[in-house]
C-alpha cells in the first residue's frame, strides 16, 4: 500500500479533471483544434494535387508551413529529452544518490499508472500525445526512473520535497517549451501577415493592370467599330454614287434611244405630210362643196332647236301647274281627314256615351251533358234578348204566384250569342279605337258574374300565341293601332304608345308589370286645375310591336291574383286595367292629339253561399262584390244627375272617374253566363246594364298632347 495521502473521494467523483497531473507530459487538447503537424501535411497534400493551379502566395504559404514544422521538431525533440531528465534539479546541480527502497518503487509505479489511466479516460484524444512522448529514448528513460523509484513514504518529507522539486523543474522546462512554441508560431503568424500583404498589394496591382487592359481593349474595340462604321459609310456612299451614275447612263441611253425612235417618226412624218398635202390639196373641192350643204342643214337644225325650247317652256308650266293641284290635293286630303275624324266622333257621340254590349258564352266541357241548347236565354236579333223563367210543375203550388213562367225583354247597342266569334266583337269597338287614336279617352270594361268569361273577353284565350282567333279585345286593339299607324305615316302622322298593367285587389292598387309589392301605388291629379288622373309608383313600358303586348299579358296574367271557387275554377280575384296612352304628331300640320285606351277587366260578382268562399276568399269576395256595389251607385247618380257622385268610394270608380264622368268614350260588355242555375245572377247582370246604357254622362273632348 502506498504511504503517501490519497486524494479525497470529492475530487475523485465522476467529474474527471481535464488538466494534466504534475510531472505529465501531455498536452491539453483544445476542443476543435488541430496539430501542426497534421496541418502541414493536409496543406501540403491540397498543393500537391494535380491541376492545382501555383500561385506566388500559395508558393510563399507553403514556404512558411515548412519552416514551422522545422522548428516544431527540435522544440518537440527538446521537449522529450527535458522531461527523460526527471532527477535532475533545476539548478543544473548533480542528482542526489538516494537509496532504491522496494516499496517506494511500487508506490511510484503505481501513482504513474493510475495517473495514466486518468488522463486516458478524460482525454481520449491525449493519448496518442503521451503515447508519442513516450516511444522516445527520454520517454523510456522516465519510465524506467519511474519504476525504479517507489512512492515515498509519508514520513519521508525530504524525499518528496525532491519530488516536488524535480516535478517544479519539469513545469518549468515545459513552461519554457510552450513559450519558445509561442514564440515560434507569432513569428510565424507575422510572417503570414507580410506575405498576406504582400499578396494583397500584387492583386490590386494585378486588378489594376487587368482594368487598364480592359479599358485599353475597350479603347481598341471603340476605334475599331469607329473604323468600321466609317468603312461603311464610305462603302455605302460609293455604292450610292455608282448607283446614280449608273441610273445617269440608262437614262441618258433611254433618252438617246426615244430621240432616235423620235427621229425616224419625225422624218415618218414629214412623208406622211407630204402625202396629205398633196391628197388635202386634191380634196379641198369636195369638202368646200360638202360645207355649202352642211351651212344649209344647220339652219334647219337651228330652227327645230327653236321650236323644242319653245315645246320645254309649255311642258314646265304645265309642271308646276301639277304641282300646285298636287299641294291642293294634300291639302285638301288632310282637311277631309279632320273631317272624318270629326264625323266619326259625332256618329259615336250618336250611338251614345256610354255603350253596352251583351255577350253570352257558349256551354264549356261538362256544362254541355244533357243540354242541347240553351233554353232560358233567346236572342231575337242583334240587339235584343229574351230571358226567360220556367218552373216545374212539381214544384208549382197554387199560393206561389211569383213561381210562374216569366219573361224579359232586354235591349243593347249589340248583342253576341255564343256562337259569336272574338273577331265579331272587336268589330264592333274597332271605331272606339279609332276615336283613341284621334285624341279621346275610350274606356272599355267587361261586367258580369264570376265564370262568365270576361278575361276570355278581354284578353283572350291561354293558348292565343299559338291561336290567333283565341286572341281578346287587348291584343287585337294593338294590332288594329298598328296597322292604322303605318296607314296614317303617309298623311304625316306620328305617334308613341305608353302601355301599363294593373289590378285592385282589396281596395289596393297592383303593378302587375313588377313583381315588387313593397312600391305602394295612390291615385292623385296630375295637376291642380285639371282632371286626369294618374298612378304614382306605377310600370309604364314604351310599346313598339305586338310581341311586346303578349309578353305584357303573360307578366299580367301571372302577377294577377287568382283563385278556384265552387262558382269558378280559375275565378279572378282582382279588377284589371290595362291602360294605353297614345300621343300622335303630324309633322306637316304640327297637329298634335293625346287619347287614352282603357280597357278594363272587372272582377266577377258572386253570392257568398254559392260560392263557398271562406278566410281570404270570403275577404276578396267582400271587396269585389262592395267595389261593384259602388260602380252601380256612381251609374244611378249619374243617371239621376245628382250633384254629387261618390267616385272616391272605391278605388275603381276613383280610378274609372274620367271614364264615367263625361270625358271619355266608353263602352261596356255585360257577360252572362249560359248556366240556367245562375238565372238570379244573369237578370241581376241585365238590370245593371240596363241603367248604365240609360245613362247619358256627356260629350267628351278631344285632347292635345301636351
Amino acid at each position: 500500500m502506498s504511504m503517501l495521502p490519497a486524494p479525497s473521494s470529492g475530487a475523485r467523483g465522476s467529474h474527471v479533471s481535464r488538466l494534466a497531473p504534475p510531472g505529465s507530459l501531455t498536452k491539453r487538447i483544445r476542443e476543435g483544434s488541430v496539430d501542426l503537424e497534421s496541418g502541414l501535411d493536409a496543406k501540403k497534400s491540397r498543393m500537391e494535387e494535380p491541376g492545382a493551379p501555383v500561385t506566388n502566395l500559395a508558393k510563399s504559404m507553403s514556404k512558411s508551413m515548412m519552416n514551422i514544422a522545422d522548428k516544431a521538431k527540435p522544440a518537440a525533440g527538446r521537449v522529450g529529452t527535458t522531461s527523460g531528465r526527471v532527477g535532475i534539479p533545476a539548478g543544473g546541480s548533480k542528482p542526489k544518490v538516494s537509496v532504491t527502497r522496494p516499496g517506494a518503487d511500487r508506490r511510484q509505479t503505481t501513482t504513474a499508472l493510475n495517473d495514466r489511466t486518468n488522463s486516458s479516460k478524460s482525454r481520449p484524444g491525449l493519448a496518442r500525445e503521451k503515447s508519442s512522448s513516450v516511444r522516445g529514448p527520454a520517454g523510456a528513460e522516465k519510465l524506467a526512473g519511474k519504476a525504479a523509484s517507489s512512492k515515498r513514504p509519508a514520513w519521508d518529507l525530504k524525499g518528496r520535497l525532491e519530488d516536488m522539486e524535480r516535478m517544479f523543474d519539469h513545469t518549468n522546462r515545459r513552461v519554457e517549451d510552450l513559450e519558445t512554441e509561442k514564440q515560434t508560431l507569432q513569428t510565424d503568424v507575422e510572417v503570414k501577415k507580410e506575405v498576406v500583404v504582400q499578396s494583397s498589394e500584387e492583386i490590386r496591382t494585378l486588378r489594376s493592370n487587368i482594368e487598364r487592359s480592359e479599358q485599353e481593349l475597350e479603347n481598341l474595340r471603340r476605334s475599331l467599330r469607329e473604323k468600321e462604321e466609317q468603312f461603311n459609310e464610305e462603302t455605302v456612299r460609293l455604292k450610292r454614287q455608282l448607283e446614280d451614275e449608273q441610273y445617269t447612263k440608262s437614262s441618258l441611253e433611254r433618252r438617246l434611244k426615244g430621240l432616235e425612235d423620235e427621229l425616224s417618226s419625225k422624218q415618218t412624218e414629214v412623208a406622211g405630210l407630204k402625202n396629205s398635202v398633196a391628197e388635202l390639196s386634191s380634196s379641198r373641192a369636195g369638202v368646200e362643196a360638202s360645207l355649202s350643204g352642211a351651212k344649209t342643214e344647220l339652219e334647219a337644225a337651228r330652227s327645230q332647236i327653236l321650236a323644242l325650247q319653245t315645246e320645254s317652256e309649255r311642258k314646265s308650266d304645265e309642271i308646276v301647274t301639277s304641282l300646285a293641284a298636287q299641294e291642293e290635293m294634300l291639302a285638301k286630303l288632310r282637311w277631309e281627314e279632320s273631317e272624318r275624324r270629326k264625323l266619326h266622333n259625332l256618329v259615336q257621340e250618336l250611338k251614345g256615351n256610354i255603350r253596352v254590349f251583351c255577350r253570352m258564352r257558349p256551354l264549356l266541357g261538362e256544362e254541355k251533358d244533357g243540354l242541347d241548347e240553351i233554353r232560358h236565354v233567346n236572342i231575337q236579333w242583334e240587339k235584343t234578348l229574351e230571358l226567360i223563367k220556367t218552373v216545374d210543375s212539381a214544384n208549382e203550388s197554387i199560393a206561389g204566384g211569383l213561381n210562374k213562367n216569366m219573361k224579359y225583354d232586354f235591349e243593347f247597342d249589340r248583342v253576341f250569342g255564343p256562337t259569336s266569334s272574338q273577331a265579331d266583337v272587336f268589330a264592333e269597338i274597332s271605331q272606339l279605337v279609332q276615336s283613341a287614336l284621334d285624341g279621346y279617352n275610350v274606356c272599355v270594361f267587361a261586367y258580369g258574374q264570376t265564370g262568365s268569361g270576361k278575361t276570355f273577353t278581354m284578353e283572350g284565350g291561354p293558348a292565343i300565341e299559338d291561336d290567333e282567333s283565341e286572341c281578346g279585345m287587348i291584343p287585337r286593339t294593338i294590332r288594329q293601332i298598328f296597322e292604322v299607324q303605318e296607314k296614317l305615316k303617309e298623311k304625316s302622322w306620328e305617334y308613341k304608345l305608353q302601355a301599363s298593367f294593373l289590378e285592385i285587389y282589396n281596395e289596393e292598387i297592383r303593378d302587375l308589370l313588377t313583381s315588387d309589392t313593397t312600391q305602394k301605388c295612390e291615385i292623385k291629379m296630375s295637376d291642380s286645375k285639371g282632371t286626369d288622373l294618374h298612378v304614382t309608383n306605377l310600370k309604364t313600358e314604351e310599346v313598339t310591336s305586338e310581341g311586346q303586348i303578349a309578353s305584357m299579358i303573360r307578366r299580367a296574367r301571372k302577377n294577377r291574383a287568382q283563385a278556384k271557387t265552387l262558382c269558378n275554377e280559375r275565378s279572378s280575384r282582382s279588377h284589371s286595367v290595362f291602360m294605353l296612352r297614345i300621343e300622335g304628331h303630324n309633322t306637316a300640320t304640327t297637329e298634335t292629339c293625346c287619347g287614352t285606351l282603357n280597357l278594363v277587366d272587372l272582377a266577377g260578382s258572386e253570392r257568398i253561399k254559392d260560392s263557398g268562399s271562406e278566410g281570404m276568399r270570403l275577404t276578396e269576395a267582400q271587396a269585389i262584390n262592395k267595389s261593384l256595389s259602388n260602380l252601380g251607385n256612381v251609374i244611378m247618380a249619374l243617371a239621376q244627375k245628382n250633384s254629387h257622385v261618390p267616385y272616391r268610394n272605391s278605388k275603381l270608380t276613383h280610378l274609372l272617374q274620367n271614364c264615367l264622368g263625361g270625358n271619355s268614350k266608353t263602352l261596356m260588355f255585360v257577360n252572362i253566363s249560359p248556366k240556367e242555375e245562375c238565372f238570379s245572377e244573369t237578370l241581376n247582370s241585365l238590370r245593371f246594364a240596363t241603367k248604365v246604357n240609360q245613362c247619358n254622362i256627356g260629350t267628351a273632348c278631344k285632347k292635345a298632347a301636351k
